[in-house]
């Protein structure tokens, strides 16, 4: 369940953005590449999943 009707993400992601961004914040607050590539990957999952459900449901 998204956590509003305009954002994709749900809880769970949520935690997993903040955790990825708690790690970068600890080592100098900087993304590296491959945490910005994870977020990135968890916000297309996203996407890519709600758009699905809203197609299914009209």
């Amino acid at each position: 369940m998204p956590i509003s009707d305009r954002d994709d993400i749900n809880h769970r992601e949520l935690a997993r953005i903040v955790g990825i961004t708690a790690v970068a914040v600890l080592k100098g607050g900087r993304f590296s590449a491959r945490q910005q590539k994870r977020i990135d990957q968890i916000i297309d999952r996203a996407h890519e999943r709600e758009t699905a459900k809203r197609r299914n449901n009209q």
